[in-house]
């Protein structure tokens, strides 16, 4: 809850006040429709936990056509809103490339890249798209039994008519960083207790068998 304050204003950060303008997307971001002329195999789909993965490896195969050459090829640092709903996200997710520098994707998404990075910094608005802030918009221009196979029905113009607000770049270079420094920690923590996880499981299997017998006299 931290997170979605500080990236959408309701938490300030000590030394900024200045006002957050309204913008709408169009103002901020260009659509991104370049086609996969090169041949590109790397074919990916968005999950809402875990971002941009391999078709492969999110569906166990390749659902998408043999031939991509239609499909949107995305770059790194690149944005994607994926119009599905899955669980925690009843709007759909948008999420940025990361892990790959150029994959492709399905024309059903709605692609997207900054404007001017001078501007608008792109870290900081993977963590305000990332936390649903566009959710309040999209229930207007997604109307009800606007689905279809599981899609919200959001045209690219009513897309890009979202609103937003936007802080100084400077304020959105701090709010990035504290917020990555967070997801980082989050990470080692959520290692380690996978680790924890590990080091218990294999206890229980050599005590619960009896394969080792506890020292009680070591309480003593």
């Amino acid at each position: 809850m931290a997170h979605a304050a500080i990236a959408c204003g309701k938490k300030r950060l000590k030394g900024f006040d200045g006002e957050w303008k309204e913008k709408k997307l169009c103002d901020l971001f260009d659509r991104v429709t370049r086609k996969n002329t090169e041949g590109n195999t790397t074919v990916v789909t968005i999950s809402a936990q875990r971002g941009f993965v391999r078709q492969t490896d999110f569906f166990n195969k390749n659902i998408a056509s043999e031939i991509t050459d239609n499909y949107f090829l995305v770059e790194r640092g690149e944005f994607c809103y994926n119009k599905s709903y899955s669980n925690g996200y009843p709007w759909g997710a948008t999420k940025r490339l990361n892990d790959f520098d150029k994959a492709v994707v399905t024309t059903l998404y709605i692609c997207f890249g900054v404007k001017d990075e001078k501007k608008i910094n792109p870290e900081f608005f993977e963590q305000y798209l990332g936390a649903n802030h566009l959710d309040k918009g999209l229930t207007k221009i997604a109307h009800e039994g606007g689905r279809a196979h599981g899609l919200l029905n959001v045209t690219p113009s009513d897309f890009f008519s979202l609103k937003v607000t936007v802080p100084s770049y400077e304020e959105q270079t701090a709010i990035a960083q504290l917020l990555q420094a967070a997801d980082k920690e989050i990470s080692l923590l959520k290692a380690k207790a996978e680790k924890l996880r590990e080091q218990k499981k294999g206890l229980m299997q050599v005590l619960l068998t009896g394969k080792i017998r506890l020292n009680l006299n070591l309480q003593n």
